[in-house]
């Protein structure tokens, strides 16, 4: 058996999810004999039960006969294709790969150019340059999506439907026929091209854990991003600047480097901040507070009563409160802005920029 040429049909003859794995094993074909049923199952974002009947329906017995015969193939054409670094991560197969594919298993052009439609590669432009080229021809709730995508790939590509929707401004029906106007099966097909698309070129030359903390760091800023509200960053923004004076409380020694880093920044842009780290200095600076200042108060965990307390203090004296990390009731009311962090590290990071950069656009 050919496997190369069964999982090359299986694209364009199985159903959709099915067509889906069989692309996935042609990307990542060198690495398959190395892995374990379980980290196949896991990278392809499937069960295991479902490579089993997708080897069934490629001729094989069960997924072992399946990597045997990727194993046998390889052996006996003494060779192996490019492979991504880490199975799963999107890389396109570009055209050079496309051509031994087909010569290997012994396809031709027309199912070549089958197999190269599915993976959205019928020219030489990726699911971003067909996007940008028919963003005239979608309807307007359509160029809504496209436009919300081109602005921010790497969200889009990681987003949820509603997630997605929420951003563009639509409805969820509109994000799924946004992905068929786009070519592409079904939202989890747009999110996986456009993961291809926005991946770096050189990432094949990065070392495995770079690429482990690259996608973690990137997983975490999206989520972030998805927990912010933009309305209350540029709130944030708009009392920090126009503020009399900043005052930051660190809520405990995690939030100690973001809150230094905060006065720092604002410092270097011209506007006052004082930064208090002592929990019994914070009582004595938020009775000196009044109208016209701002308190922002890093809180990454619990913050302490003696924090709550001073905080309160400096609400009542008429202060603006702006919260950044975890906004419970004890410390945030109603009224406060409040910031929400996922990530007490990059997430605190993440909204310190987002919140100068607003008030340099202000």
């Amino acid at each position: 058996m050919d496997i190369v040429y069964q999982l090359v049909h299986g694209v364009s003859g199985l159903p959709a999810q099915e067509s889906r794995l069989a692309r996935f094993f042609l990307d990542n074909f060198a690495q398959i004999p190395e892995a374990t049923i379980e980290e196949l199952a896991a990278k392809a974002g499937v069960s295991p039960a479902t490579l089993q009947h997708f080897s069934r329906s490629i001729g094989c017995s069960d997924i072992n006969d399946f990597i045997g015969q990727v194993r046998r193939q390889q052996q006996a054409n003494n060779r192996s294709l490019p492979a991504a670094p880490m199975l799963g991560d999107a890389a396109w197969v570009d055209s050079s790969t496309l051509q031994k594919l087909a010569k290997n298993a012994g396809v031709g052009s027309e199912i070549l150019e089958r197999f190269s439609h599915s993976l959205g590669r019928e020219n030489s432009d990726d699911i971003l340059g067909q996007i940008r080229q028919r963003l005239h021809d979608f309807s307007q709730q359509e160029s809504r999506v496209a436009q919300t995508i081109l602005d921010d790939v790497s969200f889009a590509a990681s987003a949820t439907i509603d997630q997605l929707a929420t951003a563009a401004g639509v409805s969820p029906a509109t994000i799924t026929r946004f992905a068929r106007a786009a070519g592409c099966d079904d939202i989890r097909d747009l999110r996986m091209k456009l993961a291809q698309a926005s991946a770096p070129q050189s990432g094949g030359d990065m070392p495995g854990p770079w690429r482990e903390t690259l996608n973690h760091l990137q997983q975490s800023l999206n989520s972030q991003l998805c927990a912010l509200s933009p309305a209350a960053v540029a709130q944030a923004a708009s009392l920090i600047k126009q503020a009399k004076a900043v005052h930051i409380f660190s809520a405990s020694t995690a939030d100690t480097p973001f809150a230094s880093l905060l006065q720092y920044t604002l410092l270097t842009q011209g506007y006052p901040a004082n930064v208090c780290q002592d929990p019994a200095l914070m009582g004595i600076t938020a009775s000196m507070l009044g109208a016209g200042q701002v308190l922002v108060v890093f809180a990454a965990t619990t913050a302490s009563s003696t924090v709550i307390a001073a905080v309160h203090q400096a609400r009542w004296a008429g202060a603006e409160i702006v919260v950044i990390g975890k906004a419970d009731g004890a410390l945030s009311q109603p009224q406060d802005v409040c910031l929400p962090v996922n990530d007490p590290r990059y997430g605190s990071l993440l909204v310190i920029d987002l919140l100068c950069e607003g008030m340099e656009r202000k």
